[in-house]
């Protein structure tokens, strides 16, 4: 078991993030040990600072402060009630074989599935083409994929012009105006659901959201928290993208 540790510590610290957190570690306090050179102190003072955030963003600790507050403000629903189903899309990722659909879309999609078996209600997948990608409407690879587990055509409505959550949310209200539909079911990313719930409000929708795609545990606070890793980078990442969208779109309006 010890050496199991050891080696925990040893790949976290010796790959990135951790081996970048350990040399700005190294070349701040390099610096701060410098005698007689202000600026030099001064340039240390802030590597360690950013240091310090670098490594909150890498670990565990860093989930408590950035992404666990976006992940619990919606607990997923004991019941469901709407008159839609409406999954927002993640991505695409583009293989020698074709276009599919990543992780953040298939985990939506699965959690809309499981709610249209339960509910019978039809089921908008909202989204555009990837930026900076020639790719199909991500849009129409979520609607084949449900068509894959046997959602019937009917049942299913494309929407394969939104680019952002905002439009997401602008273009999903006209369909469902177009059907009278005023209430939905909300599904994406936990860490995404704030933003969306609230964009969807804005026009004009009743919103009963049901989160899933966890980016990180909810445990108890625990040894591997405190290692720097790429899963708890790219979750930090995640969440404070989500802080700036909302500082965003808190100032626009339909």
């Amino acid at each position: 078991m010890r050496l199991f540790y050891i080696e925990k510590i040893l790949s976290s610290i010796l790959t990135p993030p951790g081996l970048i957190i350990l040399i700005l570690l190294i070349l701040a306090l390099t610096l701060l040990r410098k005698k007689d050179a202000r600026g030099i102190k001064a340039a240390g003072i802030v590597l360690l600072v950013l240091t310090i955030f670098g490594y909150l963003l890498s670990t565990g600790l860093g989930t408590y402060l950035y992404l666990r507050p976006l992940e619990k403000e919606y607990p997923v629903p004991k019941s469901v009630s709407g008159q839609v189903i409406v999954v927002l899309s993640g991505g695409v990722v583009i293989t020698p074989a074709g276009q599919v659909l990543d992780n953040h879309s298939v985990a939506r999609l699965s959690a809309a599935l499981k709610l249209h078996l339960q509910t019978k209600l039809p089921i908008i997948v909202s989204g555009s083409f990837v930026p900076g990608r020639n790719t199909l409407p991500v849009a129409e690879l979520m609607r084949d994929w449900l068509l894959g587990q046997g959602v019937s055509t009917s049942r299913i409505l494309v929407e394969p012009q939104a680019r952002n959550t905002w439009e997401n949310a602008e273009y999903t209200a006209r369909l469902c105006s177009q059907s009278g539909w005023k209430s939905v079911i909300l599904v994406t990313s936990a860490v995404h659901m704030k933003r969306a719930v609230k964009s969807f409000e804005k026009f004009g929708l009743t919103v009963t959201p049901y989160p899933t795609d966890y980016l990180y545990d909810h445990t108890d606070f625990g040894f591997v928290d405190i290692l720097p890793s790429r899963d708890a980078l790219n979750a930090n990442l995640a969440a404070i993208h989500e802080f700036f969208g909302q500082i965003r779109y808190a100032f626009m309006n339909p």
